[in-house]
């Protein structure tokens, strides 16, 4: 399905954030959370988030879209020296040109992303929605081997702060030493890393215009997204146009970055 870009927050956090603002004093929760909350945009992220991809049909294109050091629709449209100033503010130390960076990254099984926890991420359907003026009928899940694409998505929170509002945390069963013999994940030293490809290396058609528009769409509300518009309007990359990207969003295991750019 179509997942909207956004950032993974304290979720009951947020809703009473949203219900009860005058109860929540943001240099007290960024005190108490120090490595998560975030004063610039409200929000208590996780230090990572994760997608685990398990099975993935033969016609899925269903690549996770991740803006790395943007965490709102927002952050894809100020202007550079204003979220470079944010950026120092909060000790990021990405680098950051004023293009947009964009990381697709194509749903292959058994693989794992993991990306910043603040990172602005979606997941489009169908894959080119961006570059399409409008979607006309429902999506295809059926057959499973050929439509289905089944995730785990997890995030990671400090151990020296409290977990999310509301979220218990689980009992350390079967800790570190013991012998697991149903484990089915291979041994971390037989994971291979996988690189990822600048988009200027892809050929594409020298006729593509780079001025295109490309619409991101962005979840929850108004706060949540940073913007008043449900959606984000960037130009397509100075390399390739709309092409390159399509051709990135239809990949079926490369993993690409591209700058797309404000207008």
């Amino acid at each position: 399905r179509h997942i909207e870009a956004h950032s993974d927050v304290d979720e009951a956090l947020a809703k009473m954030h949203d219900q009860n603002p005058s109860l929540l004093v943001d240099d007290e929760l960024e005190s108490k959370f120090s490595a998560t909350y975030s004063n610039t945009h409200g929000f208590r992220f996780p230090s990572n988030g994760h997608v685990l991809y398990l099975q993935v049909g033969s016609e899925v294109k269903g690549p996770t879209c991740v803006f790395p050091s943007r965490s709102s629709g927002g952050d894809l449209l100020q202007s550079n020296e204003h979220h470079e100033k944010a950026c120092a503010t909060e000790g990021d130390n990405h680098q950051d040109s004023g293009d947009i960076k964009l990381v697709t990254v194509p749903a292959v099984s058994g693989r794992l992303l993991r990306f910043d926890g603040q990172d602005l991420h979606a997941v489009p359907r169908p894959h080119d929605l961006w570059m399409l003026p409008f979607v006309k009928g429902g999506a295809e899940y059926k057959p499973e081997e050929v439509w289905g694409r089944s995730v785990i998505l997890f995030n990671v929170w400090p151990g020296e702060e409290d977990p999310p509002l509301n979220v218990s945390l689980d009992s350390n069963e079967g800790g570190e030493g013991e012998a697991h013999t149903n484990e089915l994940c291979n041994a971390f030293s037989e994971w291979n890393e996988v690189n990822v490809v600048q988009n200027t290396q892809i050929e594409v058609p020298d006729t593509q215009e780079s001025n295109q528009s490309v619409k991101v769409w962005l979840l929850g509300n108004e706060r949540r997204r940073g913007y008043p518009m449900r959606t984000a309007n960037l130009l397509s990359p100075a390399h390739g146009g709309r092409e390159s990207l399509r051709k990135a969003l239809s990949e079926k295991s490369l993993v690409t970055e591209l700058l797309l750019r404000q207008q």
